[in-house]
């Protein structure tokens, strides 16, 4: 299983989700799946997307995707890296 971890207005994809809970989707992963499949499987648009991540790292749109992944996405409007610059201090790189 894949989860899928939403937050801000990409949180209206899950019915009666709230700003003070988790809004996780759980889906079963597709072989050889990139992340834009994925997203475009949960009906999300790719320009509503900000930064992504699988497993904690920040992503690009052509990462696979694995069972036991852990994908975070965050809209256009909460980009946590300005600019697409990397974590000035993470030991992960895009």
């Amino acid at each position: 299983m894949i989860e899928i971890h939403l937050y801000g207005l990409l949180r209206r994809i899950v019915p009666y989700s709230s700003a003070s809970d988790d809004t996780i989707l759980t889906i079963g992963p597709v072989e050889k799946e990139v992340l834009h499949q994925l997203i475009e499987r949960i009906g999300l648009d790719i320009s509503a997307l900000g930064d992504c991540f699988i497993n904690g790292r920040l992503a690009l749109f052509s990462d696979e995707i694995k069972s036991g992944d852990r994908v975070g996405l965050f809209p256009f409007n909460m980009r946590l890296i300005d600019s697409g610059m990397e974590l000035k201090y993470s030991p992960h790189k895009r």
